[in-house]
């Protein structure tokens, strides 16, 4: 019953002590954008069984196709039937190509 009592008064006065000692932390939160920020156009690399895909075409030579254009984030989406592999294979061509911009998601719609 005294360790309770005890324990009961020393929270009671740190508390006290706390709320005397801690200052506010005065933050400027930036406001908000007048306009909306515009869509990125993505580069869309399917990984699928029977190959890749980049924009609708089937690609041979994934370096070689990647090589285009660095403007633009790529978008690796790994179908069902696509091999671990594959993503490797796309993101060390992706990275060999110069193209830092990439995300990575399955092909049922995850993130």
């Amino acid at each position: 019953m005294d360790v309770v009592f005890i324990l009961v008064v020393f929270f009671m006065v740190v508390s006290t002590f706390s709320q005397t000692l801690v200052k506010p932390l005065k933050v400027s939160v930036p406001g908000i954008a007048a306009s909306p920020t515009a869509p990125v156009e993505l580069r869309v690399l399917e990984l699928k069984a029977t190959g890749a895909v980049l924009d609708g075409q089937a690609v041979a030579d994934l370096a070689a196709a990647l090589a285009g254009d660095k403007s633009k984030p790529l978008s690796i989406v790994a179908g069902e039937g696509a091999s671990y592999q594959a993503l490797v294979d796309a993101l060390d061509a992706a990275q060999s190509a110069g193209i830092f911009d990439v995300r990575v998601r399955t092909a049922g719609g995850g993130s």
